[in-house]
């Protein structure tokens, strides 16, 4: 339960003492069990959880203003956010929100990184990698042929799909983005992702995702780092395994759950195409 109001209630701006009071166990308890678990304070956590909350919101949102950005993440003010986002991230906002428009997707990561959940193993002598890099070095993957498909009954994603699943519900289960890999060096207003309902076999008036073998994952996230971290470590997996990009091909990402009731966690299929002559000489 302390998790979800931390989790589900950032305008509220709830004390981490209020929230181990509404979750009826003692502020002292909840303090030392919540360190030990997550090496990390609850008052660290939760100011890093509204922060990449602050941060998301500031990327996608085209229409919030950074008050309304603010007040919605948790904080008090304008002046408030950007204090925290000076100290954490070297950022102001109004270059965030540029960033969501005219940055790539690896600065977009950098950023993010700053704020991702510290290491299990922390040492002097040792810098760790974050536990979201950590786990995703470690998901499991495996090779799949999938035959043509086709996307129609396109929507707007922008990378979005809190937004979608807001708007579509359970629909966004059936769905299909598909990205060029060409262009996911390019800032994202350059980027041409199609989203939509996808099926197989394709008709002529639908966007074609090709046949071919794909390096696939499913793996389940809770914030927008750990998403981007699983995507990049499936394009380093494929490296490691030998395999080369399909440069022709498209990046594939379906959407298979979002938990309503734990604020960005979420399962996605992830499928990155691989060069069929490759394979077939092996």
């Amino acid at each position: 339960m302390a998790l979800q109001l931390m989790h589900s209630t950032p305008s509220d701006r709830l004390t981490w003492e209020q929230i181990a009071s509404r979750s009826a166990i003692s502020p002292f308890h909840f303090h030392r069990q919540f360190t030990q678990l997550f090496h990390e304070t609850p008052g660290q956590y939760l100011h890093r959880i509204r922060l990449q909350y602050a941060i998301s919101q500031l990327l996608m949102s085209r229409n919030s203003s950074i008050t309304q950005i603010a007040l919605s993440s948790g904080y008090s003010s304008s002046q408030a956010l950007a204090k925290a986002l000076k100290r954490e991230t070297g950022f102001q906002a109004k270059q965030i929100k540029a960033l969501g428009e005219t940055g790539t997707p690896g600065e977009t990561i950098a950023l993010l990184s700053k704020l991702a959940h510290p290491s299990q193993h922390r040492t002097s002598e040792v810098v760790q990698p974050p536990l979201e890099q950590q786990l995703a070095s470690s998901m499991p993957c495996e090779l799949t042929w999938f035959p043509a498909r086709g996307i129609y009954t396109q929507t707007a994603h922008r990378g979005d799909w809190h937004s979608l699943f807001n708007q579509h519900g359970q629909q966004t289960a059936k769905m299909l983005c598909a990205t060029p890999v060409l262009e996911l060096d390019r800032p994202w207003h350059d980027i041409t992702s199609v989203t939509g309902k996808w099926r197989t076999p394709p008709e002529p008036n639908d966007h074609l995702v090709a046949e071919g073998y794909y390096l696939c994952s499913k793996v389940r996230v809770a914030s927008d780092i750990a998403y981007l971290n699983a995507l990049e470590s499936l394009f380093r997996q494929a490296e490691l395994l030998g395999y080369s990009l399909d440069n022709h091909g498209s990046l594939v990402e379906i959407l298979l759950e979002m938990d309503t009731r734990f604020t960005g966690t979420a399962s996605f299929h992830f499928q990155i195409p691989v060069q069929l002559a490759q394979i077939q000489n092996e």
